[in-house]
């Protein structure tokens, strides 16, 4: 869009300069014409020129004259936009490394995070580990209760028997006497 604008603006200046140009043209050849000619006896020359290229130059010179001022504005707008993008990109920029800055901290924030997941996993684990020991002890210690209940329970069967079995003999040797 630029390089348009600028061609532009080139071509406006060129056909400014041009019609400027020929208007020189003709002023010079009159000049040199109206100095090479005698004051005394000959007239002055002069270059005609027809009234409708004149108007027609006249108009191009216009023209070319208008078309230079609206290039120009439009150089101004985009001037103006262009500081003013300059501007809003300066605003991102600012925007931008405030949010690296805080993309930077949230990423160390997740690396605390992690680690303390990580020592959190460890510690889980030997947690794990320790009720599995305190499981399987309490497994020895199920099974153990259970030997010892059968162990008291035939230790007291034993002993009532035994009861039993003495009482009868002394109640044999009582009677035997």
């Amino acid at each position: 869009m630029r390089n348009v604008k600028y061609t532009s603006m080139r071509l406006n200046l060129k056909l400014l300069l041009s019609g400027l140009l020929c208007l020189l043209v003709l002023c010079c050849s009159s000049l040199v014409h109206a100095s090479s000619s005698t004051a005394t006896s000959q007239q002055e020359e002069t270059i005609t020129v027809p009234l409708k290229d004149w108007n027609k130059l006249k108009t191009n010179l216009i023209e070319a004259d208008a078309s230079i001022k609206s290039s120009n504005l439009s150089l101004n707008e985009a001037q103006a936009l262009t500081v003013k993008q300059a501007t809003e990109l300066q605003e991102l920029k600012i925007i931008n490394e405030e949010r690296e800055k805080d993309l930077i901290a949230l990423k160390d924030i997740n690396k605390k995070q992690g680690e303390e997941l990580a020592k959190a996993s460890e510690v889980i684990t030997e947690q794990a580990n320790s009720l599995e020991t305190a499981s399987v002890s309490l497994n020895e210690l199920k099974t153990e209760l259970k030997n010892n209940r059968r162990t008291e329970q035939r230790l007291r069967r034993q002993r009532d028997t035994w009861a039993i079995s003495n009482a009868a003999l002394f109640l044999a040797g009582a009677l035997r006497r």
